[in-house]
């Protein structure tokens, strides 16, 4: 089946929107936490460890889906090419034309969601060093999704 371009950004701009707003919720949560030590980790009740468990799954999820999604139909409907095309010149292309401000931030944030969605339940400094990470990667990702949604809002937006 054969989307059209325009569908393949609205769908992608659906899920990067639930993606995003559900990070912000379980980041609300647990902000006043950070930066997150040993001794407040251990003492974390279920229901807090739940909050972290959604931010780490929907920052993954938003990270995936910019890069898998937002960004090549973002591109497509701009008239570029990135079919075939290498990732890193698909960062490069949206920072040529200025819809990311630095394509090494991208890379800071698939480094941090490939740290965080590893899982080491044995060796909690490991995962502190992650959620610490991500605690000041998720206001970035939130930063980055919010420009690029204002310039769709601009651009394609009738």
């Amino acid at each position: 089946m054969h989307v059209p371009k325009s569908n393949q950004l609205y769908e992608a701009v659906l899920l990067c929107t639930i993606h995003e707003e559900r990070m912000r919720f379980a980041w609300g949560k647990i902000e006043s936490l950070f930066p997150l030590t040993t001794e407040t980790y251990e003492a974390l009740e279920p229901e807090m460890l739940s909050f972290f468990d959604q931010l780490v799954f929907r920052f993954s999820k938003l990270q995936d889906n910019m890069g898998g999604k937002l960004f090549p139909a973002l591109l497509e409907n701009l008239g570029e090419e990135v079919r075939g095309k290498p990732f890193i010149d698909v960062l490069n292309k949206l920072e040529e034309l200025e819809l990311l401000s630095n394509s090494n931030d991208w890379l800071l944030l698939r480094e941090t969601r490939n740290i965080v969605t590893h899982e080491y339940p044995h060796v909690t400094a490991e995962i502190i060093h992650g959620l610490n990470l991500l605690s000041n990667h998720q206001q970035l990702i939130r930063e980055i999704w919010q420009h690029l949604k204002k310039t769709i809002d601009t651009r394609f937006t009738a």
